[in-house]
């Protein structure tokens, strides 16, 4: 039954006729150190896609462009068809507004609530909401990940795992169209890790969202990838599925499977 879901999935995304992201030899270099040199990518729609690279490969300097913190120095990356070197400030506020990130620590605020924490980008995005509309986005985002318990108790109150399934709370109370995972069961332990990343896989069948995940957990790249890229040197010099990859004869990507 797995081989079959895998070949559907694999069949479902082997094409960039859907694709939310969309690089073509992107390149991106601070001073004389080259980061990104001639990337290529896509995502496509509700699709999860797993990023893995040793430390200071440039993963973190691929989603800072995607959500324009960093604008690339040459090639093309296209959100939702927009070329992003094309975007006044104005069109990055509403494709900001179709991104979650879900921040490797949580990024929780200590002195508010799981309530405020809640409410916090709400308010900053949506000004004309009303305090029932808020109330029930609120406690819909918090059930949908098992939360709605704790809607009055503060972050220091929580454990590990229910910090993470309440950032992610936090993220999908906007409805994103697209939501970047940093090493998201980072600090977990392996039941806690498996029950995040089963939720990742769950979000993204529920909700449809498409989602890029970067992580060194491989039992949750093999849980929520539908594909896989590997970043060496600045570029992806593999792509494909988890087990396609497993598989390979590259020792340089067969090392992170062991």
């Amino acid at each position: 039954m797995r081989e079959e879901l895998l070949q559907e999935r694999q069949k479902r995304f082997s094409t960039k006729d859907q694709s939310v992201v969309n690089a073509k030899d992107l390149k991106k270099s601070f001073g004389e150190k080259q980061v990104l040199n001639g990337l290529d990518f896509y995502l496509n729609d509700a699709e999860n896609v797993v990023i893995l690279g040793k430390s200071g490969s440039g993963k973190s300097v691929f989603i800072k462009c995607i959500v324009g913190l960093l604008k690339p120095d040459e090639g093309k990356l296209q959100l939702w068809g927009k070329d992003v070197n094309e975007m006044g400030p104005k069109d990055w506020e509403q494709i900001r507004r179709k991104i979650g990130f879900l921040f490797q620590g949580g990024a929780l605020y200590d002195s508010m609530s799981v309530r405020e924490n809640m409410e916090f980008p709400v308010k900053r995005q949506l000004q004309e909401v009303s305090q029932s509309e808020l109330n029930e986005m609120v406690e819909e985002a918090l059930d949908s990940v098992g939360l709605l318990d704790a809607i009055d108790k503060m972050p220091a109150e929580l454990s590990g795992g229910m910090q993470k399934r309440m950032s992610l709370a936090r993220t999908l109370i906007l409805k994103p169209e697209i939501i970047l995972y940093d090493e998201p069961t980072t600090g977990l332990d392996p039941v806690t890790s498996r029950e995040i990343s089963l939720l990742i896989r769950e979000m993204q069948e529920k909700h449809k969202i498409s989602s890029i995940i970067i992580t060194h957990d491989m039992p949750c790249a093999r849980i929520t990838s539908d594909r896989m890229y590997v970043l060496k040197e600045g570029k992806f010099t593999a792509e494909g599925t988890f087990e396609t990859l497993q598989n390979t004869d590259d020792k340089w990507v067969k090392d992170f499977f062991i």
